[in-house]
């Protein structure tokens, strides 16, 4: 209030004066369109001021230890990763975009050691097997030669093994579960 008991409205006119300037609105109309923006860029510029010492006191170490590998015999190397930088930079970049994919990967039971192992078995006998079809020229001719292959004790076990995996996999199919 004035000394005169009427209220005083100048700090609220003129806000409202502001906003009524087309320039002031549109850009308060941009402001919010990209809120979200903001908060992610305002968050990261956070995290940047809060490591800031950290992030000078690295940089400053990598900037030395660069320094005294000039002189050295494989200073060409230094050179080398310089030039490489762009690469690091555009690696980098499909890093982050497929990040959500590796999350998915990492999260999944496919790094189980089991699977894994199991992995490498089966790819080691594919190679193995591709490279000895080639060299004995293999062919498999017709239902007959197909029930005469079931005799090798290999085979079998290999069947047998495919069998499980295809059961294992329709109980799966079935329960409504498929890994996603």
């Amino acid at each position: 209030m004035s000394s005169n008991g009427s209220l005083t409205h100048e700090p609220v006119d003129a806000v409202v004066d502001r906003l009524n300037d087309p320039a002031v609105a549109a850009s308060i109309i941009t402001l919010l369109d990209n809120a979200e923006l903001l908060s992610v860029l305002v968050t990261g510029l956070d995290g940047l001021f809060r490591r800031g010492d950290t992030i000078a006191d690295s940089m400053a170490d990598g900037l030395n230890e660069m320094r005294d590998l000039e002189g050295a015999p494989d200073a060409s190397a230094v050179g080398e990763l310089i030039g490489n930088l762009g690469q690091l930079t555009r690696l980098t970049a499909s890093l982050a975009e497929a990040q959500p994919f590796i999350d998915g990967i990492l999260e999944s039971e496919m790094l189980r050691p089991e699977v894994v192992q199991l992995l490498s078995t089966a790819a080691d006998a594919a190679v193995e097997g591709a490279n000895r079809a080639e060299e004995n020229k293999t062919v498999v001719k017709g239902a007959f030669g197909a029930l005469k292959a079931l005799k090798d004790p290999d085979v079998q076990r290999g069947m047998g093994f495919l069998v499980e995996i295809s059961r294992a996999l329709g109980r799966s199919l079935n329960s409504g579960r498929t890994g996603s």
